[in-house]
């Protein structure tokens, strides 16, 4: 089976040593030098779980490293050749840290189509250390999910749930509609993930603020900065989104973003 068709039916892939023991301490340097200059202040932080999200706009480095040919083959070949970047944030599950429930990225994002998620190991994943727990072939349906603080959690049946092993340096791609979860950090080590939210261009995010990072034309990098995705306002995403206008007309009157 190619990767197309297995993420295709389990809705998931994962792929061993994807990145060398140097790529992943040189990521983990520019990551670490960027949260220090922009400390985590994400809404989802709960205790020794953290969050530091769009780092991205703050380094070229790390602009350069989730747009790298390798990456952009691989994306381009899941999910087409023009492809955006919506999201990515550093993960930090210290010790002691609890349980991130099930649930499906849509129930956070909102969005109606799916974003494709770039998760990088950047220490050890294992059952013990708040590892990654998918559940294959649950991106084929919207679940409903329940609120519960600033969380939104499934309920349902995971019973068919399967455990990522991961090392340093492999990565999971998976579906926004992808039911997961990481269970409790047990050890006395930090385990450290970052992900990466790629979509396609001919899709949009009405609830996040733009200049909109894209990185990918014809399956080839190409990484610029664009003050809208697409035709923000044409009938697919009118459907999509009915009240995008409101929205947009707010967002666009606060594109304050700084970019470094």
């Amino acid at each position: 089976m190619n990767l197309y068709q297995q993420f295709k039916d389990e809705g998931y892939i994962h792929l061993k040593n994807f990145f060398s023991l140097d790529e992943i301490n040189a990521l983990v340097l520019e990551i670490q030098n960027t949260s220090l200059e922009n400390p985590s202040k994400d809404i989802l932080n709960l205790g020794k779980l953290t969050f530091n999200s769009l780092i991205m706009h703050k380094s070229q480095k790390l602009r350069e490293f989730i747009a790298q040919p390798r990456i952009i083959e691989l994306m381009s070949k899941l999910m087409g050749p023009n492809i955006w970047i919506r999201w990515d944030q550093a993960v930090e599950k210290g010790p002691g840290a609890g349980w991130f429930p099930w649930h499906q990225d849509n129930s956070y994002s909102q969005l109606k189509v799916p974003h494709y998620q770039l998760w990088i190991s950047l220490t050890e994943m294992t059952q013990d250390n708040g590892g990654l727990w998918i559940l294959p072939k649950s991106h084929h349906q919207n679940n409903k999910h329940e609120k519960e603080g600033h969380h939104t959690v499934y309920k349902g049946d995971t019973s068919k749930q399967e455990f990522i092993e991961a090392e340093i340096g492999d990565v999971v791609v998976f579906s926004s509609f992808t039911l997961h979860a990481t269970t409790p950090n047990v050890t006395q080590k930090s385990r450290w993930a970052y992900v990466v939210e790629y979509m396609q261009t001919k899709h949009i995010d009405p609830y996040i603020e733009g200049p909109y990072l894209v990185v990918a034309k014809n399956s080839k990098p190409h990484i610029k900065y664009v003050d809208k995705i697409g035709n923000d306002y044409s009938l697919h995403n009118l459907v999509k989104y009915p009240d995008i206008k409101r929205r947009f007309g707010h967002l666009k009157a606060n594109i304050k973003r700084v970019i470094t």
